[in-house]
Order: C-alpha cells, then structure tokens, then sequence
C-alpha cells in the first residue's frame, strides 16, 4: 500500500493521528491531528510534536517510553483546555525489528470523563443524602453480605460506615437473630417480592419498636442480587398512637359516666355503673370505690373486674403504702397516688400478680369539701397512669363526686318535699271533711271520685304527678257547697230553679277558695271546670272541647258515674250499669271519648269497685 493510500486511511479517521520520529518530529499528521492544533499540515511536518499538539515544555511520557524501550499500545491521558484525550502510543519496526518511528493515536474521552465525575458528583450527593437521613440504610449482597450502608445504620451499629463491606449480621447481631436474618433475606429474594416488618425490642430496658422495609433486587433475567433494607424507630409514633387510643377510650368512658350521671337515682347504683363502665368500656383490669376515713378502715361500697374479696387484696396491696395514702385520705395533700407495682418491691409485684395489676392509681372523692373516699384503678399494663390519664381519672372522679353530692341534696329535698305533700294532703282532706260534715248524704263522694279520677288516669297512662295533682282536686272538687245553704244540700225533695242555680255556684266558690293556695298542680282551675261539658251545655262557663282542661275533663265523668250510683236525698242510686250507660250514650257529647272509654274498661274488664 503505498503512502497515499494510508494518508487516506488516516484522514478518514476523526481521532488526531500523527507519526513521529526519535527526535519526535511529526512526520505524518491527519486532518483531525491538524484540526485539533489548529495549523496546517505543513505547519505542523518537521516540528517537534509538542511544539503543536499537544503543547508541552517536552515530550510526553509515554512517548519517551514507547521510542526508549519500544513498548506498544501505552496509553496516558492528556488534558488539551477543556478537551481530555486518551493517548496510545504505538511502535513502528522494519523487518528486522529494528524502531522506526513512534505513532500516536489520540481519542477524544472528553465527554466520558466528563460523565464520570457527574457520575461521581451524583454518588457523594447520594452519599450525603443518605447520610443525612434519620432513617438506617443498608444493602446487602446475595450472600446476606454487606456491601454499603448509610451513616445512620453505621451509627446504630458503632462503627464507621466504610467498615461494613464483607462483613455479615454475625458480626453485630446475637447468633440466633443473625441467622433469622439471613433466612428472612433469602426468603425474599426467592420471592423477589418487598416485605414490611414491624418489631419491637428491649433498648436500656425500655420497648423500642422498628418499621423495615426490605426490598430484594434482581438482575437483568430476573436472579436475586440483592436486599436494600430501611428501618426507622417508630417508638414515638407508636407511642403516640397508643396515647391517642388511651385518650379516645377515656374520653369514651367519661362520656358514658356522665350518662349514667345523669341517669342514676341511687348513689351507690351510680358509684357501682362508674365502675363497670371503666372496666368495660376504659379497658382496666378492675376497679373500685371505697368509703372511709382513712386506709385503715375504708369499706368498699362498689367494685366491678374485681370480686369484694379481691378488692380486700387492694387494700393489702396499700399496707405499705399507709402513710401516703392516709395522708391523701386525711389532708388531701396528694391529688392521687401512683404505683407502677412492676417496679416496686416484690411484695406489690405478687400482690400485682394475684390481682393482674401491672400499675395503680387511686383518686380522692370529695363531696362538698369532705372526703368521702377513693376511687382506686388498676391497670394489666405497666405505666398506664401517665399525667393526662390521671388527669382524666380525676374530671370523672370529680363528676362521681359531684353526682353522689347531688343524689344526697336530692334525697333530702325529697324528704322535706314529701312531708310537705303529706301536710298538704292532710290539710285539703280536712277541708273536704269539714264539707261532707254539713253534706252527710255525700259522705266519702269528694274521696271516691278523687280514687276513681286518679284510676281512670292511671288507664289513660298519664304522668304519675299529672295522676297525683288530679286526685287532689278530686278530694276537693266540691268545698265551693261550703258557701251553699245547708237546707239546700240536704233538702230531700226536688230542687227548685232558684236552688239549682245556687248549687251552681259551687264550682266558682270553691275556685275562689283554691286559687290562693300555692299547689303545684292547676287545682282550682280543675275544680272550677269540673261541671262543663264537650258540646258547651255545662256550667259556670260554658267551655267547650279543648277549653277544658283534661284533668276537668276526667273529674267530670268520674263525678257523674259516682253520683250516679250512689244514694242522694231526693232518689236512691241508680247503680253502676246505668251510669255507665249514661256516659257511653253521651261519649263525644258530653264527655271526652278517650275518658269514656277508659273508664268503661276500668269496670267492664277490670272489675274496677266504688
């Protein structure tokens, strides 16, 4: 092939090529070499190749060595400005072997080592993100080997992270765990599938929980190369959690002690619900309430988890603790007293033990600034009484407290209310007793009808106080005759208009006489409507339908069925079954239906008797 020819081959080539001598004159230079030292070629033929390209104070070392020990294929990397080239050096023989000349092709790795340091750039980034990150990064060969982990892994494992490529779990981990590792790592490179795992360990005594995420790599065809594990501490979330569901368990129980605050009639009924709902809706082992001066002589009055034996075991569990106690007891010095029993003296560990009771908290009762005694609560958990759930403890205390207070004022206003009534009672059966003394031949109505008018309510399902201020205006219904003239009440022979318009002054009468009477019932609007009718026809007023009231309403039929059966001076009695007639013949009429048929079911089904 003749020197044209691979002036051509070279020129093809974009890689500045040229071929030097031994004083390292360029014999030969392609049109890259020429484009790259920016001369002609004719510039650059003969010159000292240094003194063209690449410029240097001498020539480079590879070429030295490739003309002085005639080594082939040396390569040394040049940087020409920004351009970085890859110099390979090659050596030319004759046939005898003999060093001609050197040849020198250049490759242009510019944009090569340019991507190697972003590549670079990006791994100490990446490198200083990990490292910065809470969380613990590791990765791990197919072997369960470790080849890289982050700053915070390297930490938790005491050492720097460059000293863990090579080494296994074995050599940081107890053999048993180790081992659990590495069967986990292999379990999930078989199945190439990622697996979170939650666990908690013992860290300084204390529980500490872990979340891992581990996630199996895999080659091109699929094999297993890897594990890429992260774990974080998630003890304070967990925690955090389990301070949320305590709290929403609280907030649950005191919602439904309330309930059973405002339900409750009966304190030690209220003390006994206070306690099942802490059992059962709060979670706790067991609770209960003691009465008592002191520690020494309290008396449990309520209780629920726990039998009124056991609860003797809390007082035992206590002994030791007498001193504290009493003195929440006698000067309400502590706002509660807490023991967690699991690290305490092994007497309250067994006693805890006996009970199920990991931890303790026992609250005062105080009623109107006396102490009356404790709410005491066991938990099957260590710690459970934290400031908050005490605090919590305490608001439900306060409203048992407050509750047991307020059944005890109730009762007595109850009390005074009752005797009261019983006065009143008495009073107003006097009244309509001094009536029936100057009206011999209705003796015992004014009573009968007030027993008849308070039955046929009870029928018609009225309130029980509705029921109590009707009877009363029945026993009363007719003291207005206290104003009618004797001779007319007991006149045996048939009115005349003027008399039975006197008699009809009675409602109005004994309206006047009633009104001034403070009675928590309408009495004497009762008494003064109790001879009015449906359809208007009655008197003194001539009310209608609605205008009357239902009270008046029933009087009405009771005193017509009473008077009808009953003997009058001027006409024996009808009977019942007349009078019973009378008021279904007139139902809707005269009297109101539901009435009417109330009373028909009192004595036709009933067997209801004056």
């Amino acid at each position: 092939m003749n020197p044209e020819t691979w002036r051509y081959i070279f020129d093809a080539i974009d890689a500045p090529i040229f071929l030097h001598d031994h004083e390292y004159h360029v014999l030969l230079a392609n049109r890259a070499y020429c484009r790259a030292a920016r001369v002609a070629e004719a510039e650059a033929l003969g010159k000292p190749y240094y003194e063209v390209f690449p410029r240097g104070p001498g020539p480079l070392p590879g070429c030295r060595d490739t003309l002085a020990n005639g080594h082939v294929g040396k390569e040394e990397e040049v940087s020409v400005g920004e351009k970085r080239f890859l110099s390979t050096g090659y050596a030319v023989r004759d046939d005898q072997g003999k060093l001609l000349y050197a040849l020198h092709i250049f490759s242009d790795i510019t944009e090569q080592r340019q991507a190697e340091a972003a590549l670079r750039r990006s791994e100490a980034e990446t490198r200083l993100l990990l490292d910065t990150l809470p969380q613990k990064i590791f990765y791990k060969n197919q072997d369960s080997v470790y080849v890289s982990c982050n700053a915070a892994y390297a930490r938790d494992l005491g050492i720097a992270a460059a000293e863990i490529k090579g080494r296994s779990d074995l050599d940081f981990y107890p053999k048993e765990l180790a081992e659990k590792y590495r069967t986990d790592d292999h379990r999930l490179m078989a199945t190439c599938k990622p697996e979170d795992i939650e666990e908690v360990y013992l860290k300084d005594g204390q529980e500490c929980w872990v979340h891992t995420v581990k996630t199996p790599t895999c080659g091109e065809t699929g094999e297993p190369t890897g594990i890429l594990g992260i774990f974080w501490d998630v003890t304070a979330l967990r925690q955090a959690q389990d301070r949320l569901v305590r709290l929403n368990r609280m907030y649950r129980t005191i919602s439904l002690c309330n309930q059973a605050l405002v339900r409750s009639e009966d304190e030690l009924a209220l003390a006994n619900t206070m306690c099942e709902v802490l059992v059962e809706a709060g979670g706790y082992r067991g609770t209960c309430v003691m009465y008592g001066a002191s520690a020494a002589n309290a008396v449990t009055v309520a209780c629920a988890g726990f039998s009124v034996e056991e609860t003797r075991l809390v007082l035992e569990v206590g002994q030791r603790k007498a001193e504290e106690i009493d003195r929440l007891y006698l000067r309400q010095s502590l706002p509660d007293v807490r023991h967690d029993l699991s690290r305490e003296a092994p007497v309250f560990a067994e006693a805890g033990a006996r009970l199920g009771v990991a931890s303790t908290a026992v609250i005062p009762l105080v009623v109107n600034g006396t102490l009356l005694g404790v709410l005491w609560v066991g938990s099957k958990e260590a710690g459970a009484f934290d400031d908050e759930t005490v605090a919590l403890l305490m608001e439900m205390a306060g409203d048992l407290s407050f509750g047991i207070g307020n059944l005890r004022a109730r009762a007595e206003r109850l009390g005074i209310l009752e005797k009261l009534e019983l006065s009143l009672d008495h009073a107003v059966t006097a009244i309509a007793a001094t009536v029936e003394m100057r009206d011999p031949y209705t003796a015992g109505h004014q009573r009968r009808v007030a027993l008849l008018a308070a039955a046929i309510a009870k029928e018609m399902e009225l309130p029980e106080q509705q029921v109590e201020g009707l009877r009363m205006a029945g026993v009363v219904h007719d003291i207005g005759k206290i104003h009618v003239p004797a001779e007319i009440l007991s006149n045996p022979s048939k009115l005349t208009a003027a008399e039975f318009e006197i008699i009809k002054t009675h409602p109005l009468a004994g309206y006047d006489i009633l009104k001034g009477i403070d009675f928590p019932w309408p009495v004497a609007e009762i008494v003064y409507q109790h001879h009015e009718k449906l359809d208007g026809s009655g008197y003194p007023r001539g009310l209608k339908g609605e205008e009357i009231l239902l009270e008046a309403r029933i009087l009405t039929v009771a005193d017509v069925v009473e008077a009808m059966a009953s003997h009058r001076p001027y006409r024996p009695g009808f009977g019942i079954f007349p009078a019973l007639q009378e008021i279904a013949r007139n139902r809707g009429k005269f009297y109101d239906e539901r009435v009417t048929g109330a009373c028909l079911r009192l004595f036709m089904e009933k067997n209801y008797e004056l």
